[in-house]
């Protein structure tokens, strides 16, 4: 039998919002796949964390709720509040852009399940990420994705990132060693001018990473543990 929630999907594996783009707004598709047997209600919204419990954000989402067919695709718009601030100017600032969906019936409920004419009605949510970058940064991201800096240190390897931008990784290795990444263990993704720590790592040799750019790709960059 197929599922009902055969496929909700994003247009865009990262959303990259410009500070050029806090007129117009950047547009996102939703879409629902051919092979889905119902139509969704789908809530979107932009959040600070990627469970969406805090969606006091400087965007809004328009439309933020809509009724969304088996094959169709529904375009998103994520504008900046008039006159929000707080914003970081001198880097990105990440948020969350979340799409959730259930089955559309006579009763709705915001809770991520509920029981709508006596069946189970369970949500799921689609979550990318969004990145806000201001505009006069210092270098460009593809440029920045090739910064990262590799120390040896007595709790493991130390990775800094001396730019502003957030570089996140899709693979490491060190002298030939593969390093454990992992989304759920927090460690891929490392914060302008921040750092990580890999206590599973080798210390010293050459480095290999592959990172993720704005479409979503990987590019591969090559230097050393200093």
């Amino acid at each position: 039998m197929a599922s009902a929630f055969a496929g909700i999907s994003i247009d865009s594996s990262r959303i990259i919002f410009q500070s050029s783009d806090d007129a117009r707004g950047r547009s996102v598709g939703v879409t629902s796949s051919v092979s889905s047997v119902a139509p969704y209600l789908v809530r979107a919204q932009v959040s600070r964390d990627i469970e969406g419990n805090n969606v006091q954000t400087p965007f809004i989402t328009t439309p933020s709720l809509f009724r969304l067919e088996p094959g169709s695709t529904n375009q998103v718009l994520v504008v900046k509040k008039p006159g929000a601030d707080g914003l970081a100017t001198d880097r990105e600032s990440l948020f969350y852009f979340r799409s959730v969906a259930m089955p559309a019936g006579e009763k709705q409920s915001a809770s991520p399940s509920s029981v709508v004419g006596g069946s189970l009605q369970v949500s799921t949510a689609t979550v990318v990420k969004l990145f806000y970058r201001p505009g006069g940064l210092a270098l460009p991201q593809q440029q920045a994705m090739g910064m990262l800096q590799f120390s040896s240190t007595g709790q493991g390897l130390r990775v800094t990132n001396p730019t502003p931008y957030y570089i996140t990784l899709a693979d490491l290795k060190v002298a030939g060693v593969r390093v454990p990444l992992s989304a759920v263990a927090g460690n891929t993704m490392i914060a302008p001018f921040g750092a990580q720590l890999y206590a599973r790592a080798p210390h010293q040799g050459r480095v290999e990473w592959k990172a993720i750019n704005d479409y979503g790709g990987t590019e591969v960059f090559h230097g050393s543990v200093r």
